[in-house]
């Protein structure tokens, strides 16, 4: 008779964890909800119990796999009963626009030191090309330059300006959806890589930079550098600033396990600015898969820049307000 209530109650144990790991896993999801009050309740009530059976059958059940079963479900629900709600889109908004600004002012260090490796990298590579066009090929992938190298005619890298042009809407999107999607990995990767003390991110900014300053230097040394600078300074705004923001969360993150007092703050912080990089990564695409293959002329290319540069600065250092403190930690609340 014990043993038939023993395993009846056992039973009724099993039916009962599989019923929590059930619908843990169901409210784990990210649109999902308890119906009503009544099952958030219910719910509520069996993720106590089972807290309570699972410092009980720790101490007293020999079997192994029982317990780390009940584990997994009592941790299931645990996400379920206490995950933050989908952050609403005005609260994502009022994050970013007045939050991001006060971030990167607070590591304003890192993301100077991030420029600063960049530009002079950039101008390395310039002044190299423009002593020994040969040096070109130390620092460009000669598939990756497209026939854009020191033996090209200066007609031909005045016509690789133009390409692109003429083609359809359609073409551009797809042209301007590759470009996001390879901006993005190059800074996501400034920041992941951020965790080996950062030196791999000092690394990448520096061939990054490199690269761009023999671009530079190839076209000025046939007259060709106003040109090319109206090519790219419009989309490098906004796309060079990411990655450089990027590559100064990603050195923070480094920093940071030098003194793992506040690392996970850090982190965080680091994450966020990388986050809301996104929007930044998707302007420049759209204006390199449109504006730039487009017939604009120098003077427009470069009212762009600068307009893109004076909003840039005015984000940056002169954003303030009322919504900045709360909003940014309640878009962090809800992506950390």
């Amino acid at each position: 008779m014990a043993k038939s209530k023993t395993k009846v109650r056992k039973r009724a144990q099993a039916s009962r964890w599989a019923w929590l790991a059930q619908e843990g896993s169901r409210l784990s999801a990210i649109f999902a909800r308890p119906r009503n009050q009544d099952e958030a309740e219910i719910f509520s009530a069996a993720y106590r119990r089972g807290a309570t059976e699972l410092a009980r059958v720790r101490a007293f059940s020999p079997d192994r796999r029982q317990v780390e079963y009940l584990e997994q479900a009592v941790a299931t629900a645990h996400f379920a009963a206490h995950r933050a709600s989908a952050p609403r889109p005005k609260t994502v908004l009022r994050g970013l626009v007045f939050g991001m600004p006060d971030l990167i002012r607070r590591y304003a260090k890192y993301h100077l030191l991030a420029l600063a490796i960049t530009l002079g990298a950039a101008a390395i590579g310039m002044l190299a090309v423009l002593h020994e066009p040969s040096t070109y090929y130390l620092f460009v992938d000669a598939e990756l330059a497209g026939g854009r190298n020191p033996s090209a005619s200066k007609e031909f890298l005045e016509e690789s300006l133009r390409s692109g042009r003429g083609d359809s809407s359609d073409e551009h999107a797809v042209f301007s959806a590759f470009l996001f999607q390879h901006n993005t990995r190059i800074a996501m990767l400034c920041f992941a890589v951020g965790i080996f003390l950062g030196l791999p991110t000092i690394y990448l900014l520096i061939v990054n930079g490199l690269m761009l300053g023999a671009f530079i230097g190839l076209y000025a040394r046939v007259g060709l550098e106003v040109e090319l600078l109206a090519w790219l300074l419009p989309h490098g705004v906004p796309e060079i600033g990411a990655i450089i923001l990027c590559g100064g969360a990603g050195i923070a993150l480094g920093h940071g396990l030098l003194n793992p007092t506040g690392l996970r703050e850090r982190a965080a912080d680091a994450a966020m600015t990388v986050i809301a990089c996104v929007p930044l990564l998707l302007i420049a695409a759209f204006i390199e898969g449109f504006f730039r293959q487009s017939e604009a002329s120098t003077g427009a290319r470069y009212a762009l820049f600068a307009l893109l540069l004076v909003a840039l600065a005015v984000w940056i250092f002169l954003v303030r307000g009322q919504w900045r403190t709360n909003a940014w930690a309640g878009l962090k609340a809800h992506t950390t």
